[in-house]
């Protein structure tokens, strides 16, 4: 009878576990494949991580054999439809996306050819795109939301039916906001209770998306109120605005949530890889958003920019896909000659004078 008894509880406990295991499926996560091209579109909270080089930096740590290709293009005030550059006729990231905008969509008489965001992605042959949206937009309040839920499902849709890397639909995911920390005490700034309740809705939106079309969602809104209650110094700079520690944290998160996590393989080689990210960073950083883009590719163009900027652009590329290697070399302990490689990209033409002694008068004073 004990034996049947014990047997009954064996059974039923499995049966048990069984159901309760199957009733937790992992969080979705974007799938890694060794040369993998990541790229990062959106808002401020995307854009700033570029100064501090630490989500890259985690990544290379944890799959340094990967060899993966990661651009940021984010820039402050980006959101899924509306990419203002100085040098573009109009801001709008995809067709249609002028439906979803009043208040930014005023007429602004940019001109120019720098390349439109699906342009730069397939140039970049992406196969991963993270969206950091919903900031932004928070600011439009309650009256806006369901605007932004249109524009946001919009993006979605646009990008799934691209094929950046010329194979396949990109995987896509979509990172919240981080809420607002409380620093009224120390600075004049807002306590965050209000823009903590739109931050709210507008992340509870980005999740309701993802769901809907069955894609990565990494929610910082919540996380990020746990790391200020924990910290004992500021984690932004401004409420609104992560600091270095900030985006420590972020990293990891982001790496965790996105990809799943795993360990720093690469951990005895942190430094030499984060520089390694840094100096890659600076120079895409200068191609990306490219000082004086109205004389690159704007209206300023010509008639002198056809002498030079093309040759440049050319160059500035080659300089940071052999600094893409030289992370790869980090990520084994080993430093590149970066000098050497440089050497071999292509040489710039001399670039002539418009001085002209006649008509412009002497130099001398």
């Amino acid at each position: 009878m004990k034996k049947l008894i014990s047997a009954q509880s064996f059974l039923f406990i499995f049966l048990l576990v069984g159901i309760l295991s199957g009733g937790c499926t992992p969080d979705k996560t974007l799938e890694l494949r060794k040369g993998s091209k990541i790229t990062l579109v959106g808002n401020n909270l995307g854009s700033r991580m570029m100064e501090y080089g630490l989500f890259e930096t985690e990544m290379h740590l944890r799959y340094p054999d990967s060899t993966l290709f990661i651009r940021n293009l984010c820039d402050p005030g980006d959101t899924p439809g509306f990419r203002p550059r100085s040098a573009s006729n109009d801001p709008w990231a995809f067709p249609g996306a002028e439906e979803f905008q009043d208040e930014f969509g005023t007429y602004s008489d940019s001109q120019g050819f720098l390349e439109k965001p699906d342009q730069w992605l397939t140039r970049l042959q992406a196969d991963i795109v993270i969206g950091f949206f919903g900031f932004n937009e928070s600011f439009q309040g309650p009256e806006k939301l369901q605007n932004f839920k249109d524009e946001l499902e919009a993006w979605i849709i646009h990008s799934k039916s691209q094929k950046y890397n010329g194979k396949s639909a990109p995987q896509l995911a979509l990172v919240s906001p981080i809420s607002f920390e409380d620093l009224s005490e120390i600075k004049d700034v807002p306590n965050g209770k209000k823009e903590n309740e739109n931050l709210s809705l507008y992340t509870k939106a980005m999740a309701d998306a993802a769901k809907k079309h069955d894609i990565v969602f990494v929610n910082a809104f919540e996380p990020s109120k746990d790391w200020y209650g924990e910290s004992e110094e500021p984690l932004t700079i401004d409420g609104s605005q992560l600091n270095e520690a900030g985006y420590a944290k972020l990293a990891e998160l982001l790496a965790d949530k996105l990809f799943g996590k795993e360990s720093r393989k690469a951990e005895p080689n942190r430094d030499l890889i984060h520089q390694a990210v840094m100096e890659k960073n600076w120079f895409w950083h200068n191609d990306y958003k490219i000082p004086n883009g109205v004389h690159v590719y704007g209206r300023r163009y010509d008639p002198f920019g056809p002498d030079n900027y093309p040759f440049e652009i050319e160059k500035i590329r080659q300089m940071t896909a052999i600094r893409d290697t030289a992370i790869w070399e980090a990520n084994l302990g080993k430093v590149k000659d970066l000098a050497a490689a440089d050497a071999k990209t292509r040489s710039l033409p001399e670039v002539k004078t418009n001085y002209n002694p006649e008509a412009n008068g002497r130099l001398e004073y």
